[in-house]
């Protein structure tokens, strides 16, 4: 694609899309093309977070890898507005990028970039559409009552994990993902006895312990209601069950406004990449309600039922109540 001197085609196409991937794509398309024959790499915060953790999004090929401290201290020295010239001998250009004055990342190139100052002016406009068209995204995926990653962006994120480690198994280094579905037991008491707005508030601090528990790079979602689904990663089963474990414990612990305490109860599977999106939704949610059938308060291993289970038919002893997961 050819621009005029600002760029304004650029910045026409990064505000037409509508996938992370494909802004990522869009963007780095602009970058070979602004910055030729350099070399370079893209380091930001997607997870907008309080304190930004800038993680490499992605560099062109020959580009060496940065380490954590080496990104810490390219943020520590950065002005949200200004160009800067570092590294030995000057080698290496570092183009800020903010969000609401607030700077979440930087592209770092060769030096010689800075041959055409027009270049240099239009990258750093094109870094702050890019920033904010990837807020706005980043904002369409959030449930607006826990800002949780909604419902809607759940099956795009368990693909690309799948897709991911499709990719890895041939390097034979696959992170073990997990599916976890949680929901608040007895959660129509809650709205029945204190109402709806309590029962907002419940969702929300359930929502932020959930999210204090896991990885900044896990994903926590409110599936729907009082559900909540989480795509973590652990060492193997064991710990999985673990970290859900501590989680429960730590809920059931917790003194919540007008009422008191509460529980949830968690099912779990590990994602296989030979499962579809459906199939691993229906293993954790078998999990879930053998956890409620079982007494609620706990969490249940889909690969440790028994064999009779795995049907998802749970006769006559299965509780009406396990039906309220929205």
């Amino acid at each position: 694609m050819k621009s005029n001197h600002c760029g304004h085609q650029w910045m026409i196409a990064l505000t037409q899309k509508l996938s992370e991937c494909e802004l990522d794509l869009e963007l780095k398309n602009i970058l070979e093309h602004l910055l030729e024959d350099s070399y370079f790499a893209l380091y930001m915060d997607k997870n907008v977070g309080v304190q930004p953790q800038p993680i490499c999004v992605f560099a062109s090929q020959g580009f060496p890898a940065y380490n954590s401290k080496q990104v810490s201290n390219a943020m520590q020295t950065l002005d949200s507005e200004l160009v800067r010239i570092s590294g030995q001998d000057g080698k290496h250009c570092f183009f800020p990028m903010h969000r609401n004055g607030k700077l979440i990342g930087f592209v770092v190139a060769q030096s010689k970039v800075l041959a055409k100052l027009e270049n240099a002016f239009v990258i750093t406009n094109i870094l702050n559409i890019y920033a904010n068209q990837q807020y706005l995204l980043y904002r369409s995926r959030l449930d607006p009552l826990t800002e949780l990653l909604n419902r809607q962006s759940f099956d795009s994120e368990v693909m690309d994990i799948l897709q991911q480690n499709h990719l890895l198994s041939e390097l034979g280094d696959v992170p073990n993902w997990f599916l976890a579905m949680i929901d608040i037991d007895h959660f129509k008491e809650v709205n029945d006895n204190f109402g709806h707005v309590i029962g907002d508030e419940v969702i929300i601090l359930v929502a932020r312990m959930l999210r204090d528990s896991f990885d900044h790079k896990d994903f926590v979602f409110r599936y729907g209601g009082e559900e909540f689904t989480v795509l973590f990663r652990a060492n193997d089963m064991q710990q999985a069950k673990q970290m859900l474990d501590a989680c429960r414990r730590n809920i059931a612990k917790r003194e919540f406004p007008r009422v008191k305490s509460l529980t949830v109860s968690c099912g779990f599977c590990q994602l296989i990449g030979s499962d579809m999106v459906p199939q691993l939704v229906q293993k954790a949610d078998t999990a879930l309600y053998a956890a409620k059938n079982g007494g609620r308060n706990q969490v249940v291993n889909f690969h440790e039922l028994p064999t009779a289970n795995l049907s998802g038919d749970y006769g006559e002893g299965f509780d009406d109540d396990m039906l309220e997961l929205f």
